[in-house]
Parts: structure tokens; sequence; C-alpha cells
């Protein structure tokens, strides 16, 4: 892809895919249903501003 990110963007683009992760231990475990994950996405993706939200097929999430 060749993009690089500022230590700021890294920053923001790992705590989000981290917070997500949670989110889905979360579920998994059954503590957050599908429906409140998928409200809390777009919640995070807003106060995290992460380089590729909304873009899911550009990283492969391999800690999900």
């Amino acid at each position: 892809m060749g993009m690089k990110l500022t230590p700021a963007q890294f920053d923001r683009e790992a705590g989000y895919r981290f917070s997500l992760a949670v989110m889905g231990a979360l579920q998994e475990k059954g503590l957050i249903t599908q429906e409140e994950y998928r409200r809390i996405e777009p919640i995070l993706a807003q106060k995290i501003s992460p380089v590729w939200a909304g873009y899911p097929d550009v990283i492969q999430d391999k800690c999900v």
C-alpha cells in the first residue's frame, strides 16, 4: 500500500483496533449484543478518528 502513518495516526489507529478487539471479546462472551457492537463502532470511530475506519478491506485485523 505504501502509506506511512505519523506517530499520532498510528496511535489513533492502534487505539481504535484495540477497542474493536475488546468489543469483539465482550460480544463473544455475551456481555454485549451484535446490535450494541454495531452502534458503538461508529461512536468509537468518531471519537478516536482512526485513519482506516470504515475501510475494513484495507487492513485485515489479525488480533480479532
